[in-house]
C-alpha cells in the first residue's frame, strides 16, 4: 500500500495534506469528508466534517462538490486513499486526502489544546480506537 502512494505521489495522481495543516482547514470551513463508517463517526470526527462513508459514497456522489477542494479522510488512511483516488478516477480534479488520518489528527492536537486550553477541532479524540468483542474474537468493538 505504502508503494502505491508514494508511486502516486511522486507521478503527482495523488494530494494529500499533513495533519498540522488541518485546524486551518477547519477553521476555514473546508469541505472535509469522512469516509469511516457511521459508528467511527458518531464516536469522534472533525468539527464540520461531513461523514461519507466509503461503504456509501458511491450512491452520494452529489453530495460531492466539483467546485471547491474536498478533503478526506477516515481512521488509518487506507479508505481516504481508495475514496481519493476512486473520485479522482470520476473526473474530480482537487480531492485531497488528510495524511495520517484522525488518529494522527487527534494525537497531533491534543497536547496543544490540553496545556493552551485552545477550542478543540475534534468532538472526541478517541484514543482507545477499538477492543476485540469477548465474545465474538473475530469482531471488533467500537468505543
Amino acid at each position: 500500500m505504502a508503494a502505491l502512494v508514494a508511486c502516486n505521489l511522486l507521478n503527482g495522481e495523488y494530494k494529500q495534506v499533513r495533519t498540522s495543516e488541518v485546524r486551518r482547514l477547519v477553521e476555514e470551513g473546508a469541505y472535509i469528508i469522512d469516509s469511516r463508517e457511521k459508528v467511527e463517526y458518531e464516536a469522534g470526527h472533525i468539527k464540520g466534517a461531513v461523514n461519507i462513508p466509503l461503504s456509501e459514497f458511491r450512491d452520494r456522489l452529489d453530495e460531492i462538490p466539483t467546485d471547491k477542494p474536498v478533503y478526506v479522510h477516515c481512521l488509518s488512511s487506507q479508505r481516504s486513499y481508495y475514496m481519493v483516488r476512486e473520485l479522482n478516477l470520476r473526473g474530480y480534479k482537487n480531492v485531497i486526502n488528510i495524511s495520517g488520518s484522525f488518529l494522527g489528527i487527534s494525537l497531533y492536537e491534543y497536547f496543544t489544546d490540553v496545556t493552551t486550553g485552545r477550542e478543540p477541532i475534534v468532538t472526541n479524540y478517541r484514543f482507545k480506537l477499538l477492543l476485540i468483542n469477548e465474545k465474538n474474537p473475530r469482531s471488533l468493538v467500537s468505543i
